[in-house]
């Protein structure tokens, strides 16, 4: 059984800080305290254009933001950096000049020197990409306390189709060369935009005693009608992908009958689709994917960044934003619905997923 839902605007969440309606101490930075400080790494990897990059001299009296990723990732790292990237573009050339944004490739099979230089050079061109032998990511990755990359071969793929699980927080290390703060996954721009600038004259961010509170979720049920029987998709979004290799999906599905289990997602118009999540591990943020997602009784399940999303792998054409872009969800009990995830650029993705205040 096939349903068309008519989807609603995209502008259902609402991000909102913890604990009430008590506002945030404007003097504690956004990012989540390290304690103890973690020192700046000596390490020396080869960057885009061949050259030996040394993170510690390269980076002395800088702001070096750190981040472990790969290009085809569809969700984490495209996200982190075009949130940098917009919030960079708005700071004064002073500010901006104490910033360098340093993306470790966990891929190093696939990200070439020009798909890294291309791929970062679409949201900065000043963002630095690095790539390592295994075992020297292994070495400093271990050496920052953070999760190893592990590859994850898709079922049914030959061996050059798979992901990366990898650690999904960003490293700020201070102009004084210590890491007081990192960002997982989820902080948002006005959140980069209040420590950036602190970070580039050189405040030092002090350990209030505890972590920052988190940020909850907050979904506005819709007030418009969906067709189809219990199940309802009240948001739909695609962040128009920097290719064609893989792209995400963020959802809002709510369940208002009898429980039910999303079993599979489709496209066609890719050559494959999956369900991946980031969720902790060992005190990291980490990828993984997901074969089933129950719905209870009256819930309603988000996949927004930061958690989990629809993957879709080998596009058959490059979205654009403002287009649509097909989607099949098969559930237990419903069957399968056919919708039209809105495209939108990955800088307006947090405003889309945000109800306008």
């Amino acid at each position: 059984m096939r349903r068309l839902l008519t989807l609603l605007i995209p502008a259902l969440v609402t991000v909102g800080a913890c604990r009430g309606e008590t506002p945030r101490d404007e003097a504690l930075f956004r990012g989540v305290y390290v304690s103890p400080p973690v020192e700046k790494p000596d390490f020396t990897f080869t960057d885009f254009n061949g050259k030996p990059f040394n993170f510690r001299l390269e980076t002395a009296d800088q702001v070096a933001l750190l981040f472990f990723g790969y290009t085809h990732c569809p969700d984490v790292c495209p996200l982190h950096a075009a949130n940098i990237a917009a919030v960079l573009k708005e700071m004064p050339f002073e500010e901006r000049e104490k910033i360098r944004f340093i993306f470790v490739t966990t891929d190093p099979e696939r990200d070439t020197p020009e798909r890294l230089k291309s791929w970062l050079g679409a949201f900065n061109r000043d963002f630095i990409g690095i790539a390592g032998s295994p075992d020297e990511l292994a070495r400093v990755q271990a050496a920052l306390r953070i999760a190893p990359a592990k590859k994850e071969v898709l079922p049914g793929a030959d061996s050059s189709a798979y992901l990366v699980g990898h650690a999904a927080q960003v490293i700020a290390f201070g102009r004084d060369g210590l890491a007081r703060t990192e960002y997982p996954m989820g902080v948002r721009q006005e959140d980069w935009a209040k420590d950036l600038p602190r970070l580039a004259r050189g405040e030092v961010p002090g350990d209030p005693g505890s972590a920052l509170p988190g940020k909850d979720v907050v979904l506005t049920p819709s007030t418009a009608e969906v067709a189809g029987p219990a199940i309802q998709v009240q948001v739909a979004v695609m962040p128009a992908p920097p290719s064609t290799s893989e792209a995400a999906v963020y959802l809002v599905i709510a369940n208002s009958g009898a429980a039910d289990t999303l079993v599979s997602v489709s496209s066609p118009e890719a050559q494959g689709a999956m369900i991946h999540t980031t969720e902790p591990a060992g005190g990291q943020q980490v990828m993984r994917m997901r074969d089933r997602v129950p719905l209870a009784p009256g819930e309603t399940v988000s996949f927004l960044p930061g958690g989990t999303h629809v993957m879709l792998m080998g596009l058959s054409r490059m979205p654009a934003a403002g287009e649509s872009f097909p989607l099949r969800l098969r559930f237990a009990r419903a069957g399968e619905f056919a919708i039209a995830p809105m495209v939108v650029p990955y800088a307006e993705l947090e405003a889309q997923l945000r109800r306008p205040q």
